[in-house]
């Protein structure tokens, strides 16, 4: 049986149960023809084809219109006509902030057994003691930054060290998988990979700040990983609409580059020099190369808005005819340069065409000659639909199926591969993204399980890590491994290794704002070329040629065209008045830049008269703001009140934030991120006010400290609020006689000594 031919009976067995499917309007059900009713949601509509989610899973299955009953027909159909159910997807559902839980099932535990036992034997090959269990603090603040990337606030770690249920350790796994934290961590790892960018050009001509929150939006429904895949490999449109083709636009007009990344990424194989010639440590050839990217080079991440758009290329032969447009009159080209930034964000989108690739003209292998034409082959395998390779969409279509099928055991194992890296801070393969022919696993007969593991969890990246999580190995010591010894580790413990720089954000933050994971930001926001964007809704100018007749839209930017040349017109003269002496400090100068100040601010609001305020406001993290006195108290709520985790903010950050200092990715490469130490950092945590001044005297800690009594009470709350433990019976015994002495003193200099200690900064 076929792997197609099997989805389609899974999905046919899941459309038999119930749901009610909530519209912003109302609670809907949906049935089938035949009367029975749909387990899944719309989600999108192209010709007579409807796409549902199936809720189960959250897999995407396509339905032809006729498969509905007549109600529903008519009430998808009347979606479509409204505007809400569109090619790429469906706004008619009120946006869940709810994370889906994790699929609890006594299978899972089955194979957490499993891959104990697998490393059982191989220990006792390789005549090698595992490390011992580690203790509740330890575990506690382990499974918090594993799992949801920050530390348990006080409150949390209390009700955890208290707690004597015997299941109180898979209890937690359960309740951070299932909690939004989740979302924040995971969304840091893709990120990285991925290369997800929210800022500068990436950010907004290139759809980042519409890419960024998708990412989040499939971590947080658990979308399965093959899902995932499938539709950034197939995803065409414009950002706004389909935020997915993010992923081509990431590579703005490097088709072959792109194919590179997917490799990288997702079949952990490292095609750059197949680029240019042959592999020189591998097995692919340059005309391999060539015939797997065949298959996504007419993926075209450009449009002739002149050609492509019907719509704009009326509004230019209107301008035209009306002589407002003229590239013989200097005026009026820069009229027609205010049309173009007008309807620059139309121009990054992407369009499958029917493009060919050819070979390059310095080709110089006897297989085939140079610039000749290359006809799509994968890298191994087969295709199950070959026969339609010469339709666009169909070529596409059966690449992403040949990608995440279960057969591409490349596929299957990269990705069990950096999920076993991402819970115990090793892959069993390195690096994990550069595997050849001669790559071997470290424990064969584990990376067999856990590929196996993967694919009979249809790719459920939650249920994987619910599985990984609940193993014993999970709760051994902390091993640290020496990368230039290859014979050093012996899988004895997952890794001792340093917090990601977005981990010790998260844990600052956490210290300062207990509920840091609800506070989400509303919208992602940049300009380009005096264009404003804003993740929540699509640019100006694609809704005024929704709204505006082809008159209209044409006169409205000629008259944004008038204002841009008095506006440069006054500059001009601006300037000349500032180098003539007699102009300085007079009512004239005055008069003139303030009348330049009223065309800027005419010019940006005609430029974007459909955007609305970003709801989010201005924000402004602590450790980016210019330095202060510390003494001013009036600023630590309004720090603490604009605090969020590093998946809400810039991504990446600017240079010279704390993410930045501590080696966050510059998301230009693939896990670009750094995690080794520097001088930088150790001054960052040891001189900068807004965290040791912060932490002394805000940070929750301290608060709850405040509410006990005696110097051992409080020691305690110090303690299980930074590290996460309790103090030894040493460390009470050399600190509360500092304590007695000078309360205050003590508390700030404690807290400065464990926030640059091993114990904050390390996952043991």
């Amino acid at each position: 049986m076929s792997y197609q031919i099997r989805r389609l009976i899974q999905c046919s067995i899941f459309l038999i149960t119930s749901i009610l499917l909530c519209s912003s309007a109302q609670a809907r059900v949906f049935t089938n023809a035949e009367g029975v009713t749909l387990d899944a949601e719309l989600h999108s509509m192209d010709g007579s084809t409807v796409t549902i989610r199936r809720h189960v899973d959250k897999k995407l299955y396509p339905l032809e219109l006729e498969a509905f009953s007549k109600k529903d027909q008519k009430f998808i159909l009347a979606e479509r006509a409204e505007g809400r159910l569109t090619k790429y997807k469906y706004t008619g559902l009120e946006e869940a902030t709810s994370v889906v839980e994790v699929e609890k099932d006594q299978k899972h535990f089955n194979a957490s057994a499993r891959i104990d036992s697998i490393l059982e034997s191989y220990w006792k090959e390789k005549g090698v003691e595992p490390k011992p269990f580690i203790d509740d603090a330890t575990y506690l603040r382990r499974s918090y930054l594993k799992i949801i990337g920050r530390i348990p606030t006080h409150a949390e770690a209390v009700h955890f060290l208290k707690s004597e249920n015997p299941h109180k350790r898979t209890q937690l796994v359960d309740k951070l998988l299932d909690s939004p934290g989740y979302v924040s961590h995971n969304f840091n790892l893709w990120a990285d990979v991925l290369r997800a960018k929210s800022i500068g050009r990436d950010g907004t001509q290139h759809g980042g700040i519409y890419y960024v929150p998708w990412i989040k939006e499939q971590i947080r429904n658990n979308v399965h990983y093959d899902t995932f895949v499938k539709t950034l490999l197939t995803a065409e449109g414009y950002p706004w609409d389909n935020p997915a083709v993010g992923y081509y636009l990431r590579d703005f007009g490097m088709p072959l580059d792109n194919m590179s990344m997917t490799a990288q990424v997702f079949l952990g194989t490292q095609l750059q020099c197949a680029q240019c010639h042959n592999h020189p440590t591998d097995v692919w050839t340059q005309k391999e190369f060539y015939q797997l990217s065949a298959f996504t080079y007419g993926m075209k991440t450009g449009i002739d808005i002149n050609k492509e758009v019907p719509e704009i290329k009326e509004v230019f032969k209107y301008l035209r005819d009306e002589g407002i447009i003229d590239q013989k009159d200097p005026d009026k080209r820069n009229t027609g340069k205010t049309v173009r930034d007008f309807f620059q964000p139309m121009r990054y989108g992407v369009v499958n065409t029917n493009r060919k690739l050819q070979l390059p003209h310095d080709y110089q292998y006897d297989d085939a000659k140079p610039k000749s034409a290359v006809e799509p082959a994968v890298l191994y395998g087969e295709l199950e639909a070959a026969a339609q390779l010469h339709n666009p969409s169909q070529r596409v279509e059966s690449y992403a199926e040949w990608m995440v099928s279960e057969n591409n055991d490349r596929f299957t194992k990269v990705i069990a591969n950096r999920m076993w890296k991402h819970a115990m801070g090793k892959g069993l393969i390195e690096p994990v993204d550069n595997l050849t022919a001669t790559s071997v696993a470290d424990v064969p007969e584990l990376m067999t399980y856990l590929e196996e593991l993967m694919k009979s969890l249809d790719y459920d990246l939650k249920q994987f890590l619910r599985v990984v999580y609940n193993t014993r190995y999970f709760q051994r010591e902390a091993v640290i491994d020496n990368p230039d010894l290859d014979d050093d580790y012996h899988l004895e413990g997952p890794i001792f290794e340093r917090m990601s720089a977005e981990q010790i954000w998260d844990t600052i933050a956490t210290l300062m704002t207990p509920d840091i994971d609800n506070n989400l930001r509303e919208s992602y926001t940049g300009s380009s070329n005096r264009n404003q964007y804003n993740s929540e809704q699509a640019p100006p100018a694609v809704h005024m040629l929704e709204t505006m007749s082809t008159t209209q839209l044409a006169q409205h930017i000629a008259k944004t065209a008038e204002v841009m040349q008095e506006f440069e017109a006054g500059r001009t003269r601006l300037l000349e008045m500032n180098n003539d002496p007699k102009y300085r400090g007079t009512k004239e100068m005055k008069e003139a830049k303030q009348r330049n100040q009223q065309l800027q601010k005419e010019y940006s609001a005609m430029m974007n008269p459909a955007m609305e305020a970003d709801a989010s406001g201005s924000m402004m993290s602590m450790m980016a703001m210019n330095e202060k006195e510390d003494k001013n108290d009036k600023s630590d709520g309004y720090y603490k009140s604009n605090i969020r985790r590093a998946s809400e903010l810039n991504s990446p950050e600017y240079d010279g934030h704390l993410l930045q200092v501590f080696g966050q990715s510059d998301r230009d490469l693939i896990e670009n991120s750094e995690s080794t130490s520097n001088v930088i950092q150790a001054l960052f945590l040891m001189n900068s006010n807004q965290t040791n001044q912060m932490m002394a005297k805000n940070s929750t800690p301290v608060l709850e400290a405040r509410l006990v009594k005696t110097p051992e009470e409080k020691l305690e709350t110090l303690y299980i609020g930074f590290l996460s433990r309790k103090p030894t019976p040493a460390e009470t015994t050399a600190l509360i006689p500092y304590f007695m002495e000078n309360p205050e003193k003590a508390r700030e200099r404690i807290i400065w000594a464990m926030m640059n200690t091993q114990q904050f900064l390390f996952i043991q």
